[in-house]
C-alpha cells in the first residue's frame, strides 16, 4: 500500500496545477533544437533529440530524490525507535495536508511560494543546461507539490526501506516527463485541449493523503495496543520483523518452540535442518525463540544475527523472558512442544538432525 500510494502521489505531483500547465514551457526549452516546422506551419519535434534532453532534465530532478533518500536512511535509527508515535503524528500531519489540498481548510504557510530565477539561453539548449533545469525545477516546489512531497518523506521515514520508498515517489513524478519526451507533440496538444483536468488533481491528491493518513494512524495504534499485550500475555511475542505473533492463533496445530542463542555453535549448525523440518509441516508450525537477556546481546544484535545466518524460520523475540521463566531451559538448543490446544507436551534437549526431528514428530502423534 505504501509503494502504491507514494507512486500515485508522485504521479499526481506531475499532474498538479503547478507542474502540468508549465509543461509546455519546460518542453519548449528542452526541444528548442529539435523543433521543426513544415510548409503548412505544422510543428513537430525530433523525438530522439527531445528524449535525450528530457533524460538529462530528469537526471537533474533525480539528484534531489537521491539526496532525500540518503537523508531518510540517516534518520532511520531514531525513527525506528519511535516508529509508532512518529506514524501517528505524521499521519495527523498528512491528514491536515490532505484537508488543505481538498480545500476544506486553508493553511497560509502551505500556500507560500518562492521563485528561483534561472537565466537560460533557450536558443542554445544542451545536455548540461537540461540537467541544471531539472535540478532547479526539483527545488522549485510550489504549494501543491509541497504537501505531497512532505507526506512522501513522512511515509518513507516510517518504512523499513525508507530510501526505496522516496525513490518510488520520485519515479511517479519522473516517468511522465520521460513519456512526454517520447511523445512531445501528441501530449502537448492533448494538454492544450484538456485544461479542465487540473482542478481535479488536487482534490484527488488530498483524498489520497487523508486516506493514507488515517491508515498510518490506525496501523500504528493497532501495533501499540498489540505490544501492550506482549508484556502481559505469555503467548504473545514480537518477531524479528516487528510483527506481533500470538501462539493462541495456531491452536489446531502442534507448535515447536526451539530456544536458541547467538553464541551456541550447535544451534547454528542446526539452522538448515530445522528449516527443512519446518517446511514439511502441515499440522505443525515451527518457531525459534531468542532472548536478549539469555543471549547477552541487544534485540538489535539478535535481529542482525538472524540476517547474517539467513534464519528463515520465524523468530520470537522473548524480551521479557516469558518462555525462559515458564520452561527454565538448562541447555541450548532446547525445543519445547505444545499440543494442538496449546498445552505443553514436553521438550528435547540438544541439536537434532533430520531423523531426530522426524522421530520427535512421530512421537508426539502418539501422545
Amino acid at each position: 500500500m505504501s509503494v502504491f500510494a507514494l507512486f500515485l502521489e508522485g504521479l499526481l505531483s506531475f499532474l498538479s496545477p503547478c507542474v502540468l500547465p508549465l509543461l509546455p514551457l519546460y518542453m519548449s526549452y528542452l526541444s528548442i533544437n529539435g523543433k521543426q516546422e513544415d510548409e503548412d506551419g505544422n510543428i513537430s519535434y525530433k523525438s530522439g533529440h527531445v528524449l535525450l534532453m528530457t533524460i538529462f532534465f530528469v537526471l537533474g530532478i533525480s539528484v534531489i530524490f537521491v539526496v532525500l533518500a540518503l537523508s531518510i536512511d540517516l534518520v532511520k535509527p531514531f525513527v525506528e525507535k519511535y516508529k509508532e508515535i512518529i506514524s501517528i503524528i505524521g499521519g495527523t500531519i498528512i491528514i491536515i495536508f490532505g484537508l488543505n489540498e481538498v480545500g476544506i481548510i486553508h493553511i497560509d504557510v502551505l500556500n507560500l511560494e518562492s521563485k528561483i530565477k534561472l537565466n537560460i539561453d533557450s536558443k542554445n539548449m544542451n545536455y548540461l543546461k537540461a540537467f541544471l533545469l531539472g535540478f532547479v525545477f526539483a527545488f522549485g516546489w510550489s504549494p501543491c507539490i509541497g504537501p505531497m512531497l512532505a507526506s512522501a518523506i513522512i511515509i518513507a521515514s516510517t518504512e523499513s526501506l525508507g530510501s526505496l520508498y522516496i525513490l518510488v515517489y520520485g519515479l511517479g513524478l519522473i516517468i511522465p516527463f520521460i513519456i512526454t519526451g517520447l511523445f512531445t507533440s501528441t501530449i502537448l496538444n492533448f494538454l492544450k485541449n484538456k485544461k479542465s483536468i487540473f482542478k481535479y488533481v488536487l482534490v484527488i491528491a488530498g483524498i489520497i493523503l487523508i486516506i493514507y493518513g488515517v491508515y498510518m494512524i490506525r496501523s500504528a495504534s493497532k501495533t501499540i495496543i498489540a505490544r501492550q499485550s506482549v508484556t502481559s500475555s505469555t503467548t504473545v511475542f514480537e518477531n524479528q520483523d516487528g510483527e506481533i505473533i500470538n501462539l493462541d492463533d495456531y491452536k489446531g496445530k502442534y507448535i515447536f518452540l526451539n530456544y536458541t542463542t547467538t553464541w551456541c555453535t550447535y544451534c547454528k549448525e542446526e539452522i538448515p535442518v530445522y528449516k527443512e523440518f519446518s517446511d514439511k509441516g502441515e499440522d505443525y508450525i515451527c518457531f525459534y525463540v531468542m532472548s536478549p537477556l539469555t543471549s547477552g546481546v541487544s534485540k538489535e544484535e539478535i535481529i542482525e544475527y538472524i540476517k547474517e545466518n539467513n534464519i528463515e524460520v520465524p523468530v520470537l523475540i522473548d524480551e521479557y523472558n516469558k518462555i525462559y521463566n515458564t520452561y527454565n531451559p538448562t541447555g541450548y538448543p532446547m525445543m519445547y512442544v505444545l499440543d494442538k490446544q496449546g498445552d505443553y507436551i514436553g521438550y528435547v534437549e540438544g541439536a537434532l538432525d533430520s531423523e531426530g526431528f522426524e522421530n520427535v514428530y512421530q512421537e508426539i502423534l502418539t501422545y
